[in-house]
């Protein structure tokens, strides 16, 4: 099944336009998580220039998640309809003029607005920068492809922080987003010149408007929801009525899908079970992540003690050995077959989680980064063959959607992992004070022996769910 739909997947198998196409879409992706990453450091500078207070600031970053993530589908689905080249470049136009309206931003409402400029831009480039790689590259090549597209994404969220802290240190908090602007340009050039032209015609298009209206608000509504739990609860009434409302257009919008003549997301690719088993791992593989992205280096920093800095190096660990393994394992799923290497990615994640709850207060570095190296092999390996399984399920004229998808379980497996992941630390951290305070330990001692404990038990969610998706990952190597 797998083989035969990406057999039609790709008209140019021969020649240099594959590596034009994956270079062009790598820096467009490597632009876009950059950009996810880079503005968090300057929060508190932020509240300090515009004399405002934090839970204000995030919205630069909760606006553009939001955004970007209610309308993904819908962009993907464009893409199918008038072309991916179309959609990409216009994503990266748009994005660039959204990074210089960020650096003239005179007040945090103008950033916020201009962020959501730049989240649109960015939901166009990624909801179809996979399917143009897999549209331009052979069967024989996927794996390693979508390995070295990985890359990027790995590269951006280093390279994120680091260049972000310079330019704050060197410059202003304006500089993050001009100094981007013409590497943003450039990458709009590349597209308009290396990538082959849209096949189809653009009067061509057939959008379902309705579903397109249902599945944003949907979208927004069940993220913005899930994004507030850390700060107002699970039993907060706009928390629930967000959810509510969002699982019920979703649910709508199910339903308008399965009658409309040309869907957003085409339903019937769950029929096949590759693709849905595949989609829900990746959902799952996410889902488990916030444990170390959100409340590892809570631990680092406030359970050891450790400078921002060197917990800024020892978490690149991680992401360069994903960098390192994401390329092998891709080539090598090319030749042997994806399904090994996703149970070997899955279990050996599920292993890293497991081992991390050995960690407490007199853990040192050596015995940290073997099990952040374990990580990175684990998301490395699994990432790359996964991804593949979803787009050689697809249907050529199905491309777009199929990327789409991708970066929108992605960005909601995150989300909904970083909102409960906050709400079980700061509920089982409350309990492991109270146990401190009777025993009559210290302030200090109470703020850093919590810690540990509280992580162990987020982390054993995050074991949970990554033994389901070892076990998610068994069943699609037997089909």
């Amino acid at each position: 099944m797998c083989t035969e739909k990406l057999a039609e997947h790709v008209p140019y198998k021969h020649g240099t336009y594959k590596w034009k196409a994956l270079f062009t879409v790598a820096m467009g992706t490597m632009m876009a998580t950059v950009d996810a990453s880079i503005t968090n450091i300057a929060f508190p500078i932020l509240t300090e220039t515009f004399h405002t207070e934090l839970t204000t600031v995030m919205w630069v970053t909760v606006a553009y998640i939001l955004v970007s993530s209610s309308s993904m589908l819908v962009f993907g689905k464009i893409s199918d309809l008038v072309g991916r080249k179309r959609i990409y470049s216009l994503g990266m136009g748009i994005f660039t003029v959204g990074l210089v309206a960020c650096s003239l931003s005179q007040s945090i409402g103008q950033l916020i607005c201009f962020r959501t400029v730049q989240a649109l831009g960015a939901a166009m480039c990624v909801s179809c920068s996979t399917a143009i790689v897999t549209e331009a590259f052979p069967l024989r090549e996927l794996g390693r492809s979508l390995g070295l597209l990985g890359v990027a994404v790995s590269l951006g969220f280093i390279i994120g922080p680091v260049v972000g802290g310079f330019l704050l240190h060197w410059l202003d908090w304006r500089s993050i987003f001009y100094v981007r602007a013409p590497l943003s340009f450039m990458v709009l050039i590349l597209a308009l010149i290396l990538l082959k032209k849209d096949e189809k015609a653009a009067v061509a298009v057939r959008l379902d408007l309705l579903g397109t209206l249902i599945s944003s608000v949907g979208m927004f509504s069940f993220i913005f929801g899930i994004s507030q739990i850390r700060k107002l609860g699970m039993k907060s009434p706009l928390v629930l009525l967000l959810i509510s409302i969002g699982i019920l257009f979703l649910g709508v919008f199910v339903l308008i899908e399965r009658h409309t003549q040309d869907p957003i997301v085409d339903l019937s690719l769950f029929k096949n079970h590759l693709f849905s088993k595949a989609s829900l791992g990746l959902f799952l593989m996410f889902t488990s992540a916030p444990s170390y992205i959100l409340i590892m280096p809570f631990y680092l920093m406030h359970g050891l003690g450790w400078s921002a800095s060197k917990v800024g190096l020892l978490l690149a660990v991680h992401s360069m050995t994903t960098i390192v393994f994401g390329p092998i394992s891709g080539w090598l799923s090319d030749r042997l077959g994806a399904s090994w290497f996703q149970i070997i990615g899955a279990s050996a994640t599920t292993a890293a989680y497991f081992f991390m709850r050995t960690f407490d207060i007199h853990t040192q570095v050596r015995g940290i980064v073997p099990v952040l190296i374990l990580l990175g092999v684990g998301i490395g390996t699994f990432q790359p063959p996964n991804n593949s399984t979803i787009m050689g399920a697809t249907p050529r004229d199905r491309l777009g959607t199929a990327s789409a998808l991708i970066a929108t379980l992605r960005q909601v497996g995150i989300s909904l992992g970083m909102a409960f992941a906050g709400t079980l630390f700061a509920a089982r951290r409350a309990v492991y004070q109270a146990e401190l305070v009777k025993k009559g330990m210290g302030q200090e001692a109470i703020i850093s022996l919590s810690i540990p404990p509280a992580f162990h038990d987020v982390l054993l969610i995050s074991v949970c769910i990554g033994f389901a998706v070892v076990i998610l990952s068994l069943l699609r190597g037997k089909e």
